[in-house]
């Protein structure tokens, strides 16, 4: 239950007790209207009698008027309320339900791209490997390739230099 129901709750128990005050004051404030006006009246003793015992009638019939239309008036508020209540209880339940479903939807779907992402990222570290095996073989080629031209060079160089000397010998 919400603040807000909360409230709303008390409101309405404060509006009951409110309504069931106002029946006694009622009920009270004719009771002694009838009372006055019997005392009051110029009659005869069994007249006044009477009179004060139709009205008590009148009053008791009043009263129990007025306490049946207060409970009717309560049970049929508090039916409304109970209705209101499980209506809202059910529209609350469906909602926490859906929202329930989309999470666990959402979790799924973040799952699958989690997954697949590591697939790709494995996929992409295996290519990456070979890839780097390839390039160490290129270099290690290249670099058998530059020392034997080196060496090459160098013996040219050394029988140019040869030549050379003997050119200047001569």
């Amino acid at each position: 239950m919400g603040l807000f129901d909360y409230f709303e709750r008390k409101k309405r128990e404060a509006a009951r007790k409110k309504q069931a005050e106002d029946a006694g004051k009622i009920a009270a404030g004719t009771a002694l209207g009838a009372l006055l006006g019997v005392l009051f009246a110029p009659k005869s003793g069994k007249e006044t009698r009477e009179d004060i015992a139709n009205k008590a009638q009148e009053v008791a019939d009043n009263v129990a008027e007025t306490a049946k239309e207060v409970g009717d008036t309560v049970q049929i508020k508090a039916g409304i309320a109970g209705e209101n209540i499980k209506k809202s209880y059910e529209d609350i339940k469906g909602k926490v339900g859906e929202k329930k479903e989309e999470l666990g939807e959402n979790i799924e779907t973040a799952k699958a791209k989690a997954k697949a992402i590591g697939e790709i990222v494995k996929d992409e570290a295996e290519d990456i490997k070979a890839m780097s095996e390839i390039v160490k073989e290129e270099i290690s080629d290249t670099k058998e390739v530059v020392e034997d031209e080196i060496k090459e060079e160098i013996d040219d160089s050394k029988e140019t230099i040869e030549e050379v000397k003997d050119e200047i010998k001569k």
